[in-house]
């Protein structure tokens, strides 16, 4: 339950130290570095024994001159964190927590894990929870303060390690909520718990007082969270519990009670579920069950009664393991390949969210060293940093692999997407502009299928045509269903596109389309061949083309449309009679009870509605806007500003060549119009979106020169001085 608390009616209300419930996080304990001081010294005793042993092995073995440092005490590990003693435990069966990235170099079972103290020695260590390319957690159960110890890890051996049993911190680990699932009783939840093997990770937590699945998906998981509290003193014990949906308790291992099945968290005193329980002299184990569907957002409190109130188990009366300092290192000397990931900023959309996401190498590199980032959606990057936008909100992974002349090495990382960072807009030019930035260097044809429809989605209704055609190919060649509402999209984005520099081929391409496959939605595809004949090619083959399209789709709007496009085919090759005769001659077949006279009053009602529209940017309503108008009053083309703003709407969709064709129409129509200005200024955006710069500028100049008091004379001059 995101934000709220849940409480209990009633003046019933448990309370953690905290008013929120904790919100998701996927960071927990973090990596440090050992004093710079006490690396030093370190290095200047290993330095003197390497010297030693150097010298030794040149008179006696020379043979044996490439073996490795011999500080490096497990011979056969890759890998090795020394580990320094940070801060003890206050109850020392709690152990010291050793938190460790596991980037894919350890045993499933942590068999090759092995902590030894500065002579090799083994020593005693809890080995606690592993995830591949996640957290490692161990506990060791001692060390001295000021003496260095080693984890050594990696190369895939078993090693003998001795254990202990420590009485450890909360731990609350998630999975997926298996198919079939069920939570109405103990036996039940145990079987849901052992059938959900799809982990999403785990961390210690100060108490079970949670909103949310800081792991993954708020839907659709189960919990388990095991730690031990204090209890010295105690006689008896009340505990209760608030969740959503089912939860489970047990004390020192055996069933307690329960709040099954479905529901949402609210209780009060009368309907509250608790029990009072025996706890242990000194130390209570507690375990608590939790499973969440769907319905009221996930929420956990275990609580217990202290001086007649009801409150969460605080944060200290669960134990807590001590702490230490931490550095990883490869036994070649190699940068050790550990990302970092932080997740910038989101933008949710069309029942997608999007994060935008920084990766770097963690490590040092060394020169001679590069870095390649695969991700598990196709993209491989190169470099020791990138952003790339993410398809959210469930956990990912990435692959880095580090390569120098000595040798290549790699390592995973899994992470998820907190919700503590900062969200971004679509409605933001600078926001939306760096997410398109950032797609703008995908490799399309890399990615998966399901990036490049979330992709492909956000691109087509906030990009120009141009930034999705790249993406548009890329799905098509991978989703060639014609019933998938993006097919159409993705087919107009790909074909205008091209037409901005081979308009011939793209109206090859689109007639070579499955006629299986257009028959689905014909008519937008239809009216582009119609778009493609008129607005770039101004070929008269579109007056047969038009009249098939209307004989197609008798007494509709495409039908009226490829009339009007004829017209527009005569309008653009400067034949204005018969355009006006094309355009008229539709105005004779729509009804006007006025003959005709409320069509000034209403042109200028759609102009000031367009504009206002292109204001907001939104673009998709402008032009369906434009549409109407012109089925409306066909004449518009001639009689008012509709050329001005279709080319402006045309530039906004990045359809460059079409809008400057309407635009140089409108200049030769409206010569004494006094939109001119405002004419050249979007002509010279087309321009600019066709590569022609230095034209583009030379309008802009002109304009800001010869018009210095119109209202875009600011813009033109900041435009003719971009860079």
């Amino acid at each position: 339950m995101r934000g709220k608390t849940p409480c209990c009616s009633g003046g019933l209300r448990p309370s953690g130290g905290s008013a929120l419930l904790q919100k998701k996080s996927c960071g927990f304990a973090g990596l440090f570095s050992i004093d710079a001081s006490v690396d030093a010294a370190q290095d200047r005793r290993r330095a003197t024994l390497q010297r030693a042993i150097a010298l030794t092995l040149c008179l006696f073995l020379p043979s044996l001159l490439h073996a490795a440092d011999v500080s490096w005490l497990v011979r056969d590990a890759p890998f090795r964190a020394t580990v320094r003693l940070k801060e003890p435990p206050k109850v020392a069966e709690a152990g010291i927590l050793i938190d460790l990235p596991e980037f894919g170099k350890t045993r499933p079972d942590m068999t090759d894990v092995i902590l030894v103290d500065d002579h090799g020695q083994p020593q005693p260590l809890a080995k606690i929870w592993r995830s591949e390319g996640g957290r490692l957690f161990l506990l060791a159960q001692a060390l001295e303060a000021g003496k260095n110890y080693g984890i050594y890890f990696g190369g895939n051996t078993v090693r003998t390690s001795p254990g202990w049993s420590p009485k450890t911190s909360l731990l609350m680990e998630t999975r997926r909520l298996p198919e079939g699932a069920k939570y109405d009783s103990w036996p039940e939840m145990q079987k849901t718990w052992k059938a959900a093997t799809e982990r999403d990770g785990a961390g210690f937590v100060g108490s079970i007082y949670q909103g949310g699945n800081p792991f993954g998906s708020d839907t659709n998981f189960v919990t388990h969270y095991t730690g031990w509290i204090e209890t010295g003193g105690l006689a008896e014990l009340v505990l209760y519990t608030l969740s959503s949906d089912a939860s489970f308790i047990l004390v020192n291992d055996t069933f307690e009670f329960a709040w099954p099945g479905i529901h949402s968290p609210w209780s009060n005193l009368k309907t509250i579920h608790s029990k009072k329980v025996s706890p242990s002299p000194d130390y209570t184990k507690i375990d608590y069950y939790h499973a969440k569907a769907g319905g009221d957002e996930p929420a956990t409190v275990l609580g217990w009664q202290k001086e007649g109130k009801f409150e969460a188990i605080p944060q200290e009366a669960w134990l807590h393991p001590g702490s230490t300092q931490q550095k990883i290192e490869d036994q070649h000397g190699w940068p050790v390949p550990i990302a970092k990931v932080e997740p910038l900023t989101y933008i949710g959309y069309g029942n997608q969210w999007f994060f935008e996401t920084k990766f770097s190498v963690r490590s040092p590199m060394p020169d001679g060293w590069t870095a390649e980032w695969k991700f598990e959606d196709g993209a491989l990057v190169s470099g020791t940093e990138c952003i790339r936008v993410l398809i959210g909100p469930n956990p990912r992974s990435v692959t880095l692999r580090l390569s120098g002349s000595s040798g290549e090495t790699d390592g995973i990382k899994q992470f998820c997407f907190p919700e503590e960072i900062r969200a971004a807009s679509v409605n933001d030019s600078a926001d939306i502009g760096r997410y398109f930035d950032c797609l703008a260097k995908e490799t399309s044809a890399q990615l998966s299928g399901e990036t490049l429809e979330a992709d492909l989605t956000l691109l087509l209704e906030f990009g120009k045509e141009e930034q999705s055609a790249g993406f548009a190919e890329a799905w098509l060649q991978k989703k060639s269903d014609p019933h998938h509402a993006l097919w159409i999209p993705a087919q107009l984005a790909r074909l205008r596109t091209l037409a901005q520099t081979d308009a011939r081929k793209a109206l090859d391409q689109l007639k070579r389309i499955d006629p299986q496959a257009r028959k689905t939605s014909p008519q937008p595809l239809d009216l582009l061949e119609l778009d493609l004949l008129v607005f770039y090619l101004q070929d008269a083959a579109v007056v047969d083309s038009a009249k098939r399209v209307a004989f197609l789709y008798p007494n509709s709007e495409t039908a009226r449309l490829a009339k009007i496009r004829t017209g527009d085919y005569y309008r653009l090759t400067g034949q204005f009679k018969q355009a006006v005769e094309q355009y008229q001659g539709i105005q004779k077949t729509i009804v006007d009870e006025t003959a005709g006279r409320k069509l000034p009053a209403q042109d200028q009602a759609y102009s000031i509605t367009v504009r206002n529209l292109l204001v907001k940017n939104l673009r998709k309503e402008a032009a369906a806007k434009l549409q109407e108008w012109e089925l409306r009053h066909p004449m518009a083309k001639f009689d008012s500003d509709f050329l001005l703003l279709r080319g402006r709407t045309l530039n906004a969709f990045g359809r460059w060549n079409e809008a400057l064709a309407e635009l140089d129409s409108f200049k030769k129509i409206q010569q004494d119009s006094p939109w001119l200005i405002d004419a050249d200024f979007y002509r010279a955006e087309a321009l600019c979106g066709l590569g022609k710069i230095a034209e583009a500028k030379k309008i802009w100049s002109g304009l800001a020169k010869d018009y210095p008091k119109h209202e875009l004379a600011e813009k033109a001059k900041a435009l003719a001085m971009k860079p």
